[in-house]
Order: C-alpha cells, then structure tokens, then sequence
C-alpha cells in the first residue's frame, strides 16, 4: 500500500471522503462541503492559485482534445467552459479566464439563456483591464443586445452611452458607426423617432468615413425604418433600394433581409399587396436559408398585416401566432409584447371579444414592464376595441382616452386619429354631441388635408367619419369624403395586379364593402 493509498484509507475511514470510482482509476470526493471548505482555507493562497492553475491546465488540454459539440453535449461543453474559466480566474490567468468566460456567454447568447449570458458579461467587464478600450466596447456591445432581448431599456441606454464614449476614444469610425445604428435602433423602441432618425444619420456619416459598405447599408435600412414612421412609404423605398445597392459589394444577408422587409412593408402601405407578398416570400426563403428567427418571425408579422387588410383573419392570426412562438424562443419581450397586441386585434376582428380582451391584457403589462410606449398604446386600443365588442362603452372610452394621451405625447399622429375617432362614436352613442362633433372636426380636417393615406386602413377612417358627419347633419361634407374615399379604393384596387387578391380587396373586407355600397346608394338617390 503506498503513503498516499494508506492516507486516503484513512480519510475514508474516518468518514471525511468517499470512493465515487474505482476504474479506470480510483476517485474520491469529500462527503461533506464543510470539510472540503476547511481543507481548502487551510491552504495557502500561493497553493490555492496553484493547485488552481494546474487543475484548469488538465481541463484545458481535455477540452481542446475531445471538444463536445450539439444537442445535450453543447450544455457540457458550456459548463467545461464556466469550469475552466473559473479555474484560471482562482489561479490568477486573467488572460485564459476571460478566453473562456467570452465562449461561455457566446453559447448562452446564441442559445438565447438571456439572463445567463448577462450574467457572464457582468462577470467579464469586472475581469477586463481599464485600458483594453477594444475588449471592453466588444462585451459591451455583446451584453446591449442581449438587454434588448430582457426590454431591461436603462441598463441598455447606458451600454450604449459606454460604447459611444470608448469608441470616441479609441477614434474608431466602424465602432462609432455600429454604436449609432444601434443606438437609432434602441430610440425608435422607446418611440423617440426624431432621436432615431438623427442616430441613424450619425451611423451612416461614419459608415461613409470607415468606407464600410455593410454598415452603409444598415444606417440606410435605419433611415427607411425612420422614414416609415414618418409615413412617408415612396421615401422608404429609396432607402431600402440604396442599402441594397451598398449590398452588391459585399455579402450581408440579414442587412438584404432587412431592406427586403422595407420594400415589402412600403409595398404593402402603398396597396401593392402581390408586390409585397413576393417580397416577404423572399424575406422568408432568406431566413430559412441563414437560419435566422428575427428575420423569419418579422416575415411573419408584415404578412400578418396583409392577411388583415384583406380580410383573412384566420391566416393573420396564424401568422401572428408565428411571431409570438418565434419571439418566446429567442426571449424577445418587445417582439412578444408586439405579437399579443396584434392577436388581440385580430380577435377582435374574429368577434373574439373575450380573447382579445386577454391577449391585449397581456401585451399592455409586457409593453409597460419594458417601456414600449407604442405598444402600450396599442394594447390599450386594442382593449378599447374589444370592450366595444362586448358592449361595454365606458370602458372602451376610458381605454381609448389613455391610448389617445400616449399617442399624442409620443407624436403617433395616425392612431391619434383613430382614437379620436372612435371616441366620437361613443360620444355620439351617449348623446354627448359636442364631444363627437369635436373630435369629428379633428379628423375631417386631418383627411382633407390629403393625410388620410398615412393610416395603415384608412377606409375605415373615411367609413367611420362618413357615419358620424351623416349623422352630425353634415351630408355635404360627408358625401364628399365618401366620394373622396370611393376614389381612393379604386385607385388602390388597381394597383392590384392579382385577380384574386383584388377581388378580396374590394369584397371580403368589411369597411371597403360597405364603402362601395354606401357609395351606391349616395349615387342612386
């Protein structure tokens, strides 16, 4: 029996370690955490640090040799990982602790385990030097998106302030450029849409000074998304043309997408329904193709506007269901907040009422948690909406009226509108003239200011206004908006190059029918 055999017979006889293995090589562990906590602080901290570094020198060579890769195996890989790192870390190698700390948060990133990956870029910043400006702007700009996913917006604001500031030191133009565009992404979140669309010029100035056409390209599709929010869809298409030119000179797949998804969207404001499926359709083949959920689950909102506007309740409530599947896998709250909001539209255009009720109740909580005033808002029509559905007017109306002070207070100008003018039926229904007759005046101005195509429906703006002026003792001015919108519709039917699509267009959704057929009997009498 040697020394060494004959001391751990005697530990395990003494009850303070056990024999876990005896092949292909003997292995014992302490019975007990107090006694191993005792050894260990008995210890010198120089043969702590030791024993340290040779233990993560082992596992290093193992990992490296025998590397574990997919499936369950990718979770032991990632624990070898954390192994490592905190190994070298108690040995005192800042440099190996850090290597394996940043593969580490990588794989929690990629598998989105948001709230581990933050963790371990809070534990790298507190491992890197003051003075590695370039590692420290890298974390950083790791751990802002994974802040995006958890909607955690202040800690995302000063991750963003942090990168700005080291790239300003480092005067490094490609890092100024990403810091922006990132930035113009994180501000329209927030509904600060003039602060956006001024970040985004910012990325594009030092995309032009790196000379670096991806990020060109990406500050492009910025300003299009800018320029959506002002409704200004022709001006979206320019951008999104000129960020795929960019794109001829270098392979960027999700910044194609994104300019793909710009067209698509313009597309489909502007009427153009076929043109925007087959850009969305192409979004989706790309997608698949580059194995990217944001993409695919963006694809699956804009083509569940178009089902909407078309009257296919029951494929846009499937495809909206697409995104909250998609956003609940990648841990998204913002795009998770966005899909419930819309599922709660949808119910209420599936007479859904009760449902609607609890999808918008939903996204109204999520939106208020991670400070998405739009969807906030959203939420709170949607709920409006539905409480109209169950017959419950003073409900509708207190949820409308606080939809209305967000949307004025963060410049939403179209849903302004709309909440405007479902508070005029409301107050008409209540024999409240004045109110209605007020918040009437405040649309029909708004249409014959020619605005009334900046609406994502504005046939049910005209419908709606139409009804209320008629029934206010405004024939004149209600005939005229009636014809106006008449015109309209059949201007935007005949952008429609598919048959079919057409037909449903001008058929089988509600509001243009009853347009049409308003028209009619106006034109009989």
């Amino acid at each position: 029996m040697t020394k060494l055999t004959e001391y751990l017979h005697r530990l395990e006889l003494l009850d303070l370690i056990t024999l876990q293995q005896r092949e292909p090589e003997p292995v014992y562990t302490f019975k007990h955490i107090f006694t191993q906590e005792s050894v260990y602080s008995s210890m010198l901290l120089s043969d702590r640090r030791a024993l340290h570094q040779q233990v993560g020198e082992v596992l290093e060579d193992l990992y490296v040799h025998t590397p574990l890769t997919g499936g369950s195996d990718n979770q032991d890989s990632n624990e070898t990982a954390l192994l490592l790192a905190h190994h070298f870390e108690q040995g005192g190698d800042r440099t190996r602790s850090i290597k394996y700390l940043k593969q580490a948060a990588a794989k929690a990133k990629a598998s989105y385990a948001n709230q581990e990956a933050k963790t371990l870029y809070d534990q790298l910043l507190e491992l890197t030097e003051e003075n590695d400006l370039q590692t420290q702007w890298d974390i950083l700009a790791d751990r802002e998106q994974v802040a995006d996913r958890l909607g955690l917006r202040e800690q995302q604001a000063q991750d963003l302030e942090a990168l700005r500031q080291l790239a300003n030191l480092m005067a490094d133009n490609i890092r100024l450029a990403m810091s922006y565009n990132r930035q113009a992404t994180q501000l329209d979140k927030i509904s600060q849409y003039q602060a956006a669309n001024e970040a985004a010029e910012k990325g594009l100035t030092y995309a032009k000074r790196a000379n670096n056409e991806r990020l060109k390209a990406q500050s492009l599709n910025l300003l299009a998304w800018s320029a959506w929010r002002r409704f200004d869809y022709p001006q979206v298409k320019v951008y999104a043309e000129q960020a795929l030119n960019a794109l001829h000179v270098t392979s960027d797949p999700l910044n194609q997408i994104n300019s793909l998804l710009h067209l698509g969207k313009a597309s489909y404001r502007l009427g153009q329904y076929d043109i925007a499926l087959e850009y969305i359709q192409a979004v989706q083949e790309l997608a698949q193709l580059v194995d990217n959920p944001d993409s695919e689950a963006n694809a699956h909102l804009i083509l569940g506007w178009i089902y909407q506007r078309l009257g296919y309740y029951d494929k846009a409530e499937t495809e909206f269901q697409a995104v909250l599947e998609k956003r609940q896998i990648t841990g998204d709250k913002y795009g998770q907040a966005t899909a419930l909001s819309h599922l709660g539209w949808v119910a209420y255009d599936k007479n859904e009422y009760e449902k609607g009720l609890e999808l918008c109740q939903q996204a109204l909580e999520m939106s208020c948690m991670i400070g998405d005033r739009e969807n906030e808002a959203y939420s709170l029509a949607g709920l409006a909406l539905n409480y109209e559905g169950q017959n419950q007017p003073q409900l509708a109306y207190e949820h409308y009226y606080q939809a209305l002070q967000i949307h004025q207070e963060i410049g939403a100008t179209t849903l302004v509108i709309f909440d405007q003018t479902r508070l005029a039926h409301l107050a008409l229904q209540a024999n409240n003239d004045k109110t209605a007759r007020q918040n009437t005046e405040a649309v029909t101005a708004w249409i014959l200011d020619g605005k009334a195509q900046q609406f994502w429906d504005p046939w049910s703006i005209y419908l709606s206004v139409y009804q209320l002026l008629s029934a206010l003792g405004e024939a004149d001015t209600a005939r005229q908006l009636l014809n106006e919108a008449h015109t309209l519709l059949e201007q935007r039917a005949t952008q429609i190059s598919d048959e079919k699509l057409r037909h449903c267009f001008r058929n089988r959704v509600t509001v243009n029918r009853e347009i049409i057929e308003a028209w009619q009997i106006e034109n009989q009498s």
